[in-house]
């Protein structure tokens, strides 16, 4: 099969200089007594969240939070975002009044760098109101995986079309369509604003009244969603992906009488240059119906990642210390599901008894802690060889570990 990768057969070329403003409809502004609670109660969490024995205590206490708010505020967000606009804006949460510098590089913090974490503290806790877990992958932060990822502009990482990356305009995309542990909700909340930085988020209600409804229902096998080409530079220096590299998930998905969205255009094959007219002709109504929104401190940005898709604008950082930094945190309501029995690279049952017999297995087929030093520190999978690495590969597609929430 001759694919055609469809960034480099319909180069980028959108300006993005109308943005309709975010829909009233899904901002939730919290008033101030709602939000000197949430202060205090995020003051009072006896953790670090950049200290990976500490997380979970953080998690447990966040979850705390999250009963903290008003009834009506999380029923806004549930409603929203199942049922609405598939993504909802909260103003006035809480900020850490006493900030440091913007970090150099993204991904995790130095377990000092700041001196409060209310902001981390709000992210998950809005994460629990969507009766989700967080969660990361093991390639985030470049390896490091942390629970909540800091995103930076980066200058080595100019031109990325991605986390790091500020000098253009981003492709629409849902958070890790192709990966089997899709996110089902992303969080991005301010921690600093940019001026002219915008994110756009596109909601299936904007097909409403559209031909595009019929569309989901007749793309079946025209597409291939592939991963990043961080994640194949990782597995080519030794950090097994964990996941299949492609998924034929199409772009639109009919579910009952809603349709689902698996966009990624800047990381799709189509099978054929009919495919590629089509998948053109809906990014440009996807460009076309936007909304946009500057994330400022204070705010949180909730996407369903199934009822949207989203993406960010090009922005000129200036690198004094008081550049863009926003809080990205993904979630998933069955984390820790088994895979099923009948996984491609176990047709016969021989490696999950090799697994077991390595110690990285139960016999009921769950992954043992043993294991979860290879998920830690990458450069422990680099160590093995032959056989044992085989192993590894496969094993990385049970994880998450119960309690480690890397996958």
């Amino acid at each position: 099969m001759n694919w055609i990768d469809y960034r480099s057969a319909r180069p980028y070329n959108y300006s993005r200089s109308q943005i309709a403003p975010f829909p009233e409809k899904a901002v939730l502004t919290l008033n101030a007594e709602e939000s000197q609670l949430l202060a205090e109660m995020a003051l009072s969490v006896p953790a670090n969240p950049y200290n990976t024995k500490e997380q979970e205590l953080f998690i447990r206490h966040a979850a705390g939070i999250a009963r903290a708010f008003s009834a009506s505020s999380a029923a806004f967000i549930r409603r929203e975002l199942e049922h609405g606009f598939g993504a909802v804006l909260v103003k006035g949460l809480p900020v850490d009044e006493d900030l440091p510098e913007t970090p150099p590089v993204g991904g995790s913090l130095p377990v000092a760098y700041k001196k409060t974490f209310i902001s981390e503290a709000m992210l998950v806790a809005l994460g629990v109101l969507t009766g989700a877990e967080p969660f990361n992958f093991r390639q985030e932060g470049r390896g490091k995986a942390p629970l909540i990822d800091n995103i930076v502009p980066v200058q080595a990482l100019k031109s990325q079309r991605g986390a790091g990356g500020y000098d253009n305009n981003f492709p629409f995309h849902c958070e890790s369509a192709w990966h089997r542990k899709r996110p089902d909700y992303l969080i991005l909340l301010g921690v600093r604003e940019a001026p002219g930085a915008y994110t756009l988020v596109f909601s299936v209600e904007m097909f409403e009244g559209t031909s595009w409804l019929e569309e989901a229902g007749k793309i079946k096998d025209w597409f291939r969603l592939k991963a990043p080409d961080l994640y194949l530079q990782m597995e080519n220096a030794g950090i097994p992906m964990g996941t299949a590299r492609y998924s034929f998930a199409p772009p639109l998905e009919k579910e009952g009488d809603t349709v689902r969205l698996n966009i990624n255009f800047n990381g799709t094959d189509c099978i054929s240059e009919e495919a590629v007219q089509w998948l053109s002709a809906l990014e440009d109504f996807v460009e076309a119906k936007t909304a946009g929104t500057i994330i400022t401190s204070g705010d949180a940005l909730i996407l369903h990642n199934y009822n949207t898709c989203h993406t960010r604008t090009g922005y000129k950082p200036t690198f004094n210390g008081e550049d863009r930094w926003f809080l990205r945190g993904y979630f998933k309501k069955d984390l820790w599901e088994r895979r099923k029995d009948g996984h491609e690279h176990n047709t016969d049952g021989t490696a999950i008894h090799d697994l077991v017999n390595a110690g990285w297995m139960t016999p009921e087929g769950t992954l043992t802690m043993e294991f979860s030093k290879y998920v830690f520190e990458p450069d422990e999978t680099r160590k093995l060889d032959g056989h044992l690495n085989e192993l590894a590969a496969l094993a990385f597609n049970y994880t998450p570990i119960s309690g480690t929430r890397i996958v």
